[in-house]
C-alpha cells in the first residue's frame, strides 16, 4: 500500500516532536518540518480513513492527494479568516513611533546576555528607544544601535506574542550616499506589501542569529561601490519618515484601500491576496515575496 499505518504514525510522531522542539528551542526550521510533517500526517490519516470506511475505491495515491488538497483548503480557509480579522480590525499597519522612557525593555534570559555581549564586541551603541502602539494594549517596541562608524543602524524589536512572551527579531539599516536604503531583517510576520524603489530588502525569516544577519548585511554593503552615509539626526523623526515611505508606496501600488471606506476595510483584495500567499511561503519554505 502506498499509505500505510506505520508511516502515518512515524509522521505524527515526527509532527509531535517538531512541535515540541520549535516550542523549545529558537531554531525556526524546525517549525518548517512540524509544518510537512502535520500536513503529511493528515494526508496519509484522510487516506487510511476512505480506506478504512470504504469510502472509495480508489488508489492509495489518489487519496493521499486529496488529502493534501483538503488541508490546502482547510488551511487555506484558517488564512483568510485571520487575514480578515487583521482588515477588519483597527491594527495600525503602519505605526507612527514615539519616544519610550521604559527601563525595564530586556528580557532577562541567556539569549539576551549572548545579544548584548555581541553588540559590545562589534561596537554598537544604543542611541534611543522607541514605541508605536498597534491597537490597545500592544505596544511594539524598539532600541536603536549605532555602530561604531555610525554606518549602519540596528533596530532590536521587542514583539509581545499570543502568551504574552516578547520575542526578539532584527532589522539593520544603512543608506547610500545616492539615497538609497539597504535593509536585512529576519522577521517572520507576514507582510505581502511592496517596498519603495529605492530600497534594497533582504529578509531571512529562518535566521535567528544577530551576528549572521550583521554578516550578510556588511556582504551586501562591501558589494556596493557607492559610499555609504553615517546616521544623523533625529532617528524617532527619520523611523517615522521610512514608515510614511512605505505606506505611501503600498497606497499607490493598490496594497492598501483608501481610507475612510465604509466597510473598514484596509487592505484591499489584492494586498489580502498576497499576504495569503506571504503566509504560505512563510509557513512552508521561510521565504516571503520579492
Amino acid at each position: 500500500m502506498f499509505v500505510s499505518k506505520e508511516l502515518t504514525l512515524l509522521l505524527l510522531a515526527v509532527y509531535c516532536l517538531s512541535h515540541i522542539l520549535s516550542k523549545q528551542l529558537p531554531i525556526r526550521i524546525i517549525r518548517l518540518f512540524s509544518h510537512w510533517a502535520r500536513w503529511l500526517t493528515f494526508a496519509c490519516a484522510f487516506s487510511l480513513m476512505l480506506t478504512f470506511f470504504e469510502w472509495s475505491n480508489r488508489a492509495d495515491w489518489v487519496h493521499f492527494i486529496s488529502g493534501l488538497a483538503a488541508w490546502f483548503i482547510l488551511e487555506t480557509l484558517y488564512y483568510k479568516i485571520s487575514i480578515h480579522m487583521l482588515n477588519i480590525s483597527e491594527m495600525d499597519l503602519f505605526p507612527k513611533y514615539k519616544n519610550d522612557t521604559n527601563e525595564n525593555l530586556w528580557p532577562i534570559n541567556k539569549e539576551v546576555l549572548k545579544i548584548k555581549d555581541l553588540l559590545s564586541q562589534e561596537g554598537f551603541k544604543e542611541e534611543e528607544t522607541l514605541k508605536a502602539e498597534i491597537i490597545a494594549h500592544l505596544v511594539i517596541r524598539q532600541a536603536v544601535f549605532l555602530d561604531e562608524a555610525r554606518k549602519v543602524r540596528l533596530n532590536v524589536l521587542f514583539i509581545p506574542n499570543a502568551k504574552n512572551e516578547i520575542k526578539l527579531f532584527y532589522s539593520l539599516f544603512s543608506h547610500r550616499t545616492s539615497g538609497e536604503y539597504l535593509l536585512t531583517d529576519n522577521q517572520n510576520m507576514p507582510f505581502g506589501g511592496y517596498y519603495p524603489d529605492h530600497w534594497t530588502v533582504n529578509r531571512y525569516p529562518i535566521s535567528h542569529s544577530l551576528k549572521k544577519l550583521l554578516k550578510k548585511h556588511r556582504e551586501a554593503m562591501s558589494e556596493s561601490e557607492e559610499e555609504w552615509s553615517e546616521v544623523e539626526g533625529d532617528i524617532r523623526t527619520k523611523t517615522n519618515r521610512l514608515q510614511w515611505e512605505l505606506e505611501k508606496k503600498n497606497r499607490e501600488m493598490g496594497f492598501l484601500n483608501e481610507p475612510n471606506r465604509e466597510d473598514k476595510q484596509q487592505i484591499s483584495s489584492e494586498g489580502c491576496f498576497r499576504i495569503w500567499i506571504e503566509m504560505w511561503l512563510l509557513a512552508y519554505f521561510g521565504k516571503t515575496l520579492s
